[in-house]
């Protein structure tokens, strides 16, 4: 008997908390009105799941790169007003 457990896969494990945090996250900012930051999240999910072409990898790195804008944009607007 060939009992091999050494190639277990986390990948989809990971991609699954990854999207469900930027949904949850997408999701805090519709019902508290922060529509500047929800617009920059899914400007730029859009837009990297686009030029990545619609992918499952595409999806990951947009989820994490509208998280990051989402997070990072409008801190810096904050601080220079």
């Amino acid at each position: 008997m060939n009992l091999n457990l050494t190639h277990l896969n986390l990948g989809p494990l990971i991609y699954g908390v990854i999207m469900f945090v930027g949904i949850a996250v997408m999701w805090w900012k519709l019902k508290n009105g922060r529509w500047y930051s929800l617009t920059i999240d899914l400007g730029v999910f859009s837009l990297v799941f686009w030029l990545h072409g619609g992918t499952m990898a595409g999806g990951f790195a947009a989820m994490i790169a509208a998280l990051l804008a989402g997070l990072f944009l409008p801190l810096m607007q904050q601080k220079r007003a």
